[in-house]
C-alpha cells in the first residue's frame, strides 16, 4: 500500500512538472498597472493577502537570498508595504539598522503598527518617499531591498541610479520583481487569483493579474540594465519572478 502511495505522488510530481514546463511562456506587450494603494480600502485589502502562504514563502527566499550576501550596516526596504518583510528582516538581522520606505502613507502607518506590535518601533525607522527620487543621502545604506515593486516605477532607470547613488561603495542591492514572459500557467493561477480569491478591493484594481502584465521580460530587463553604468549586477530568472543583484 505504502508503494501504491508512493507510485502515485511520483506520478502526481512528473504531471505537475509536465503541466508548469510543458506550457509555453507567455508573449505580450507591457500593460502599466495603477497599484491604487492611496485607497484605504486597497491597503486593507493588500494586507489580507500579504498573510497567504505563497506571499508568506516569497518572503522566506527573500530573506534566504539576503542571508547568502551577508548584510551589515544599514538596510533599506524600498516599497515597504505594510511592513511584512522589514519585520521579518528584522526577526533574522538583529545586528542591522533598518528602514521602510513607501510612496504611500496609508501603508505605512499599518507597517509603523506593525513594527510597534512586534517590538521594533525602535529599530525601525520608516520613511515616505519615490524610489526616484530617494529621501537618502548618497553612500548612506550598505544593502538596499526591493520586492516586487520594480513593474511600478515610473522611471525604473532612474530609480535603480538612485539605488545605485544611496549604496556606499561595496554596498549591495536585492530587486525581486515578477517576469511577464512567465509561463502560461501562472497566468492562469492569477487569474484564478484576481478573480475569485482576492479581496473585491483588489480586483477593482486587476490586482495580482495586474502586476505581472506590468512587468518586465528578462530580455527587456537586461536590456534596461545596459544602458545603466553598475559595477556589478547579475539577473537570476526564475518560472515566474527575477532576481537583480546589484554590487557598487
Amino acid at each position: 500500500m505504502y508503494l501504491l502511495y508512493f507510485f502515485l505522488i511520483i506520478v502526481g510530481v512528473i504531471i505537475l512538472v509536465l503541466v508548469i514546463f510543458g506550457i509555453p511562456r507567455k508573449k505580450s506587450k507591457r500593460r502599466p498597472n495603477i497599484e491604487g494603494l492611496d485607497s484605504p480600502e486597497v491597503v486593507n485589502a493588500f494586507e489580507k493577502v500579504a498573510s497567504f502562504l505563497p506571499f508568506r514563502f516569497l518572503r522566506k527566499k527573500v530573506v534566504s537570498e539576503i542571508r547568502k550576501l551577508s548584510p551589515d550596516g544599514k538596510l533599506i526596504d524600498l516599497g515597504c508595504g505594510s511592513g511584512n518583510l522589514i519585520v521579518k528582516i528584522a526577526q533574522s538581522f538583529s545586528h542591522l539598522d533598518l528602514f521602510g520606505m513607501d510612496i504611500s502613507s496609508e501603508i505605512l502607518n499599518l507597517a509603523k503598527m506593525r513594527a510597534e506590535k512586534n517590538g521594533f518601533s525602535d529599530k525601525i525607522e520608516f520613511k515616505e518617499g519615490s524610489v526616484e527620487n530617494l529621501p537618502f543621502p548618497g553612500d548612506h545604506a550598505d544593502f538596499i531591498v526591493s520586492t516586487f515593486s520594480l513593474h511600478h516605477w515610473s522611471n525604473p532607470e532612474k530609480a535603480i541610479q538612485e539605488i545605485y547613488r544611496v549604496l556606499k561603495k561595496e554596498g549591495k542591492a536585492l530587486i525581486f520583481d515578477f517576469r511577464r514572459d512567465a509561463r502560461k500557467f501562472f497566468y492562469g493561477l492569477l487569474t484564478f487569483a484576481t478573480k475569485v480569491v482576492v479581496p473585491k478591493p483588489l480586483k477593482g484594481v486587476n490586482e495580482p493579474l495586474g502586476s505581472i502584465k506590468s512587468s518586465y521580460t528578462l530580455i527587456e530587463l537586461k536590456e534596461m540594465l545596459s544602458k545603466i553604468d553598475l559595477h556589478e549586477v547579475k539577473v537570476d530568472p526564475y518560472l515566474m519572478f527575477m532576481i537583480i543583484t546589484i554590487k557598487k
